[in-house]
């Protein structure tokens, strides 16, 4: 006993020193100066001021390669001014799907690991399949959003689909490996057991309790919505009621390893268990995108009649708040002013007391980035007075990625390339494409 609960206790210092360094290291990125083009497309026409042809601003392999292209949710690590963002490239069921750098000084494009469509960056995990053939885990098809992890690592999810297993893999930056964090459910289902079998690896290395599971049953591994956030210990998961009857509401996993447990759980019928506060959108929490602020998930829930709802949840005590909502068709439910609705589709991204999304249905028919004070909850529109993204017109695959630390600005994903969009002052230009 003695020994276990020496090497438990110095685990548990490794733990908190890591937690403190990532906290630290948070602190000098928002405080560190980043290096951006010197452009000012409201006085030139400098070539980043139009949405040139791919591949024309940065080098690297541009974002484009053929076929379906969807950037997702990224963020920027000031200390290498460098944006760590996920690119779809494929179809929603292969394994084409990489993360990508950009040098926000340049524009210049690196991939960092996965699957161009003729590379691979980086390796995943070895196995023999039920047919007794070599097979390779942890592909980075549909890569949705990556947060930074301890160390310095990436943390990506992929997600395949409603009936498919949901995964976070920790991504070392310098070599492009990947190692399972967090996964819904074991993969595959209908793997054999055996030494070299996924089932086993994975059974060995993170054992019964990795999984979510939900409460009295645990044979049935949690469905999370398409985003997480991530603070240097633990992982958060908004688990939407999948399957039906598992439960509404924000769970964590230690990045250490561990179990899962409810941060804040509720149900459709409007009572709570865990947390305290609104039970938010019990009718319909469809979650496809969030972010985190000061110990606060923050995610937008639709579709909703009226207009769509911007909440939070603390991640210590799980107290659950609304922040806008426009709430067309019941005033007594607003929070916040302005006749703008914010989306719930698309991706959001938060830099200081400022959050930033698109429109509020998927099908708009042009670019409408919505402002939200996350202070007051007020909601405004937000146009593009000069530069690349002026009078652009409709990209369904538009998402706003990143927020600037230090700034008004925002890198929104456009017509296949990055843009830079100034909220407080209306310019726009091209960062990489």
């Amino acid at each position: 006993m003695t020994g276990t609960a020496t090497v438990a206790g110095m685990q548990k210092r490794s733990l908190l020193a890591l937690t403190s360094a990532f906290l630290i290291s948070s602190l000098a990125v928002s405080a560190s100066a980043l290096k951006l083009p010197a452009v000012d497309c409201s006085k030139s026409q400098d070539a980043r001021c139009r949405n040139a042809d791919i591949g024309k601003v940065g080098q690297g392999l541009p974002f484009y390669l053929g076929g379906y292209t969807t950037i997702g949710s990224g963020y920027v690590d000031a200390a290498s001014n460098t944006l760590y963002v996920p690119v779809e490239l494929g179809n929603q069921q292969d394994n084409q799907g990489v993360v990508m750098a950009v040098d926000l000084a340049t524009g210049n494009r690196r991939v960092v690991s996965g699957y161009d469509g003729e590379e691979w960056i980086g390796k995943g995990q070895d196995y023999v399949d039920g047919s007794g053939r070599k097979a390779t885990a942890y592909d980075l098809g549909r890569v949705e959003a990556v947060r930074p992890g301890p160390g310095g690592s990436i943390l990506a999810l992929v997600d395949k689909g409603l009936q498919a297993r949901s995964e976070i893999f920790s991504i070392d930056p310098r070599t492009g490996d990947r190692a399972l964090v967090w996964a819904s459910k074991v993969f595959p289902d209908s793997a054999r057991d055996g030494a070299t079998s996924i089932r086993t690896i994975e059974s060995s290395r993170v054992g019964g309790e990795h999984f979510c599971r939900s409460a009295g049953d645990d044979r049935v591994g949690l469905k999370p919505s398409e985003t997480f956030e991530a603070d240097g210990q633990y992982i958060y998961l908004f688990m939407p009621n999948q399957p039906s009857g598992t439960g509404i509401g924000l769970m964590r996993y230690p990045l250490a390893g561990g179990k899962c447990e409810w941060v804040s759980q509720y149900w459709p019928d409007g009572t709570g268990d865990v947390g305290s506060g609104p039970t938010i959108n019990t009718l319909s929490p469809l979650v496809m995108t969030s972010a985190m602020v000061g110990g606060e998930f923050l995610a937008a829930t639709g579709p909703n009649p009226g207009g769509n709802v911007l909440f939070g949840i603390k991640t210590a005590g799980g107290a659950r708040r609304t922040v806008s909502a426009l709430s067309q068709n019941n005033p007594a439910r607003r929070k916040g002013e302005g006749a703008d609705a914010l989306g719930y589709s698309r991706r959001m991204a938060v830099t200081g007391d400022l959050l930033l999304t698109l429109g509020s249905e998927p099908g708009n028919s042009s670019f409408e980035p919505v402002l939200i004070d996350l202070r007051t909850g007020n909601r405004s529109a937000v146009e593009a007075k000069s530069g690349s993204l002026k009078g652009v017109g409709r990209d369904s695959n538009a998402n706003i990625v990143a927020g600037i630390p230090g700034t008004t600005q925002f890198i929104v994903a456009f017509d296949k390339g990055l843009h830079v969009l100034d909220v407080k002052t209306g310019q726009s230009y091209l960062l990489s494409k």
